[in-house]
């Protein structure tokens, strides 16, 4: 038996416990195998297993009851809020490309259904969450990141498919801090990005599918440029992504 109790030994086990209810070893539900049957699976010890089902307790993913069995939970989206930082485990200039890519596929197929999916009511929030984020913008004021965020989620809302929504609700930390680095102490950038969500608005209100995707990509594109860059020390080179 590996007695080591070192934080990697611990992640690496939680890890795999999470590998086995993402591939439905552990069905939501079920219980998950005893503390004993783990210990001999793992060749640990007794408490690198507890550490182990402890932190998935604090993700909300199993259910530890006194005198009952550990029970696999059904992963909402707080939850999944909770696992995506682990689940990006690369870190730093990489995690954000990561993110910027899974950000622009979703976003700009949203821009696109939201264009023919969305309702009067959903439009003139879309139009008010723009005209706020000029006023916002333009003054510099903090409340601007939040309305930012705030219109990108209801054109989402607005596809009509609650999943673009969910999954962008949960990447917002990491699309607040392109935000932030993005428009950080730089009024022009702030101003293209005002124009930018008013042709958004603009081609979502004339249900213009293909031109609402085309102003969408084109604005999270220049809006990353300044933050996805990859240096790499080694090769001496730089690469941004192409606008």
């Amino acid at each position: 038996m590996i007695e080591s109790n070192s934080p990697t030994t611990t992640q690496n086990i939680f890890r795999q416990m999470l590998d086995s209810i993402q591939v439905g070893e552990w069905p939501v539900g079920s219980a998950i195998p005893s503390e004993r049957t783990l210990i001999d699976q793992f060749g640990v010890s007794r408490i690198a297993i507890r550490e182990a089902v402890s932190m998935l307790r604090g993700l909300g993913v199993v259910d530890v009851s006194h005198g009952r069995r550990t029970l696999v939970r059904e992963i909402d989206i707080k939850v999944f809020d909770r696992l995506l930082p682990l689940m990006l485990s690369s870190g730093g200039q990489r995690t954000f490309e990561q993110v910027f890519d899974v950000r622009l596929a979703i976003e700009s197929r949203a821009a696109y259904l939201a264009a023919t999916s969305r309702t009067d009511e959903q439009m003139r929030e879309i139009d008010k969450l723009a005209k706020q984020y000029r006023k916002r913008a333009i003054s510099g004021s903090a409340r601007a990141l939040e309305t930012d965020l705030a219109f990108h989620l209801q054109i989402a809302r607005a596809t009509g498919n609650p999943l673009f929504a969910i999954l962008l609700e949960a990447l917002a930390r990491f699309v607040v801090f392109g935000q932030i680095e993005s428009c950080k102490d730089d009024a022009a950038r702030r101003k293209r990005a005002v124009l930018a969500h008013e042709a958004i608005a603009e081609a979502i209100a004339e249900r213009d599918s293909e031109r609402a995707r085309v102003e969408m990509e084109a604005h999270l594109r220049y809006s990353a440029s300044r933050v996805v860059v990859e240096v790499e020390p080694f090769e001496g080179k730089t690469k941004t992504p192409p606008t």
